[in-house]
């Protein structure tokens, strides 16, 4: 028989009112943190364009020594051979592999990452598939279609600009991690089932922590971009915000037709930034973007001259080293390189860009409805803590707790109506996150 003692009760109330001051402070110290939105804030393109040093026509060779290899098929001698020279060849850099297993094949990821003593733990990541298609299912001649193709363009052209980028990053003044993905089995898809496409990259995310994710600003794909009648635009299923950073980069470059670049020369009709022109386009930015990962893809879908949406030279036979160019190469390459030396990818708090902008009268009303906000919670928590230690009703614990929610939304509310911002947005979504 188990006795409960008279004053059993009182204790249970005390620790009922111990466990919700836990979560009130808890909650308050979360409402009085000085949480933002992040953005994007690189510097001028033009400012360093001067010291880039992307090689492309060592680029162009790598395409070459690629396509030489022969088919870059998952679990392929020459897919292993690849892999050995990427990790050789980049001393600076450290490589891991992992294998997965699909329904009739084995792949393996390549990651690469390099990571100054300056970190800030930032994280953006570079991705190009090194596989070459099993089919040409789009050739002209039918009875090659069942063959696979050497994937010039289709895989060597992005891989080539990943190697290129390894060599030079480890000499720029970076502060945070960067990250070369070499997927494996992107282009192994049927035709006309999405579900089979991206492999490597799809296995890679799903086994992404949360912290890990966390950490990336950038996850930037790039494939099918040596063409020599080079041509992108926005593709579906990415990020706006990170998307945004190309535009001035891209026109530094000379790169969108209508922009003057550095030397105030107009640019050529490379990249249309109209958001009207956006391709719907199922590739290894896919996965990352679903999984909440700012995510954006650099692919030219219209490979050779005239070619429409996903014809010419695409999954045939024709995607050979001669269709690559150096100049397209280098564009790109570029653009990646020009990005890194600009911070074009590091998040910080948009607080911080506030501030500078911020006049002295709004920074001091500000503080006053801070510090106001703040003896409120102080005066809240202190009555739940005399609740806890003289055991006082439940009922009154809930009062209280009551009290400070509204105190909460009147809080909010009164920011809103001096900050119409994303970043109030964000806020107040946190704190509704936080009370439910």
């Amino acid at each position: 028989m188990l006795i409960v003692k008279p004053h059993d009760n009182n204790l249970k109330l005390r620790v009922i009112s111990s466990v919700f001051i836990v979560f009130i402070l808890m909650l308050s110290t979360t409402i009085s943190s000085n949480n933002s939105q992040q953005i994007y804030l690189g510097s001028d393109p033009c400012d360093s364009i001067s010291e880039l040093q992307f090689n492309a026509t060592k680029a162009n060779q790598s395409v070459s020594w690629q396509t030489s290899l022969g088919y870059r098929l998952p679990g392929s001698d020459a897919s292993a051979e690849l892999r050995q020279s990427v990790t050789e060849n980049l001393t600076e850099w450290s490589f891991t592999e992992s294998s997965h297993q699909r329904a009739n094949f084995t792949l393996t990821n390549l990651v690469g990452t390099y990571s100054p003593d300056n970190t800030t733990g930032q994280n953006v990541i570079f991705v190009a598939h090194y596989d070459s298609r099993y089919i040409a299912d789009r050739d002209a001649d039918e009875s090659k279609r069942n063959q696979p193709i050497l994937g010039a363009n289709d895989g060597a052209s992005g891989v080539a600009v990943l190697i290129e980028l390894g060599r030079i990053i480890p000499s720029l003044q970076i502060n945070h991690d960067v990250t070369l993905f070499f997927t494996d089995a992107e282009d192994q898809g049927q035709p006309y089932k999405a579900n089979t496409w991206s492999y490597g990259a799809d296995a890679w995310v799903s086994n992404l922590t949360n912290d890990y994710k966390a950490n990336i600003s950038a996850y930037i794909v790039i494939d099918m971009i040596g063409d020599i009648y080079l041509d992108f635009t926005r593709v579906t299923s990415t990020s706006d915000r990170l998307w945004e950073t190309i535009t001035p980069i891209t026109a530094a470059l000379g790169m969108i037709d209508g922009e003057l670049d550095c030397n105030g020369n107009n640019g050529q009709d490379i990249y249309n930034p109209d958001p009207n022109d956006e391709r719907g386009v199922i590739d290894d930015h896919v996965a990352a973007h679903n999984a909440g990962i700012p995510a954006i893809n650099f692919i030219d879908i219209n490979y050779g001259e005239n070619a429409p949406s996903f014809g010419g030279h695409w999954h045939t036979q024709n995607d050979t080293a001669d269709k690559v160019s150096s100049q397209s190469l280098n564009y790109i390459g570029s653009i990646l390189e020009l990005g890194l030396r600009t911070s074009a990818w590091n998040l910080v708090d948009d607080i911080t860009n506030k501030e500078n902008i911020n006049n002295t009268e709004s920074s001091n009303t500000n503080s006053d409805n801070s510090a106001n906000s703040d003896y409120g919670y102080k005066k809240y928590i202190s009555l739940l803590i005399v609740i806890s230690v003289f055991g006082f009703s439940v009922f009154g614990l809930v009062v209280l707790i009551f009290g400070l929610i509204t105190k909460q939304k009147e809080d909010l509310h009164s920011d809103k109506d001096s900050e119409q911002d994303e970043s109030n947005s964000w806020w107040e979504n946190q704190i509704k996150n936080n009370m439910n």
